[in-house]
């Protein structure tokens, strides 16, 4: 019998701190659909470290919210732990800006800085939304299409939605 780190099919505390917060905070993100979370693709998504925000980086009011929950993110890293967030920007020639903001040393580049993504179809996978997670790869569980990864300490982060949550309520308010 294999040891279950972790619930199968569930979003560690982290995750679903985030999508409770940013559901409560912007009523566009209320839809189920604008918020993924778990998919049996065995991925860091099946194993419940990863977040995709639909918003499309091409959507002017939806990339000012992306843009506004990437900000609260980067300033409030400590208190969530996550490690990654993948999205794009565009340059004024209308060309992509894949970026990837690590959060951890886990990934490579300037922590809490936009970096250039240098995976182009990585890149192109994420102008529809904010990929935001909490892997680390040295507990991938070889053979486990299931659980896929054991929880980082950083995914089991609790206690900093209500500060997530002011910081973005007013955000999505015209």
């Amino acid at each position: 019998m294999t040891d279950m780190s972790h619930p199968a099919n569930t979003e560690s505390p982290a995750v679903a701190e985030v999508v409770k917060a940013l559901r409560s905070a912007i009523p566009l993100l209320a839809a189920p659909e604008r918020i993924g979370t778990i998919r049996a693709d065995a991925s860091r998504h099946t194993a419940g470290l990863a977040i995709d925000i639909m918003l499309n980086s091409r959507a002017a009011y939806e990339k000012y919210l992306a843009d506004e929950i990437i900000e609260a993110l980067v300033d409030m890293q400590s208190d969530i732990g996550w490690h990654d967030i993948l999205y794009t920007d565009w340059n004024p020639d209308g060309t992509p800006f894949h970026f990837s903001i690590p959060g951890s040393r886990i990934y490579q580049g300037d922590l809490l800085k936009k970096n250039k993504n240098k995976d182009e179809a990585l890149g192109r996978k994420h102008e529809n939304h904010v990929h935001i997670d909490w892997v680390d790869f040295s507990l991938r569980l070889k053979g486990n299409n299931v659980l896929v990864y054991d929880w980082p300490p950083d995914a089991m982060k609790k206690g900093f939605g209500q500060k997530l949550f002011e910081r973005l309520a007013f955000v999505s308010r015209e």
